[in-house]
């Protein structure tokens, strides 16, 4: 279990750290842009932030930190398909942390939480929250960076392992060579 750890202390996840903080840029700016100049709902908004950081990160990724690992992983669309897969489950974890982190927060002040008059555990704390979340201001953006951290340990080591996995060297880090068998 240690080992498949490993990956997590070394130069590329600190590229991938880095790509992924020009994708909380670019991700936080969209939701600016559609949640407060557009006036998009909010769930919206954040649901939209996060594909157009996706193929941003991919694309970083991709030239930067996964550069290496390219030739052994099959083809750019089959990467890409499988970064976007990844993503998504990453951006569900994402987005599933923004509407808890808006419920906490809409509890922490003390605001009313949406759907207190529904009669249902589902009615109450699944469908409320998501058609009709709680207004927290700009405390969304705690929210979102909430989410955005939860997604990325599962981001890397599924990108790691799946994405750019490299079938001629196995799934080495950055500046490890093969192991040479007796």
């Amino acid at each position: 279990m240690l080992e498949r750890l490993k990956p997590i202390f070394s130069v590329r996840f600190v590229k991938f750290c880095f790509v992924g903080a020009s994708g909380v840029v670019v991700n936080l700016g969209c939701l600016a842009l559609f949640a407060e100049l557009l006036g998009l709902q909010n769930n919206l908004a954040a649901a939209l932030a996060i594909e157009i950081s996706i193929n941003t990160n991919f694309a970083v990724n991709e030239l930067w930190t996964f550069r290496d690992r390219r030739a052994g992983a099959g083809s750019i669309r089959r990467r890409w398909l499988r970064f976007h897969l990844v993503s998504i489950v990453g951006a569900a974890l994402q987005w599933l942390v923004f509407v808890a982190g808006n419920l906490v927060l809409a509890n922490l002040l003390d605001q009313p939480l949406p759907g207190a008059e529904a009669a249902g555990f589902f009615e109450r704390w699944v469908v409320a929250p998501v058609t009709n979340p709680p207004d927290v201001g700009r405390w969304i953006y705690v929210s979102q960076l909430t989410g955005i951290a939860v997604a990325t340990l599962w981001n890397f080591f599924a990108n790691f392992y799946w994405t750019w996995k490299r079938k001629d060297r196995g799934e080495l880090g950055d500046g490890e060579a093969p192991k040479q068998g007796l």
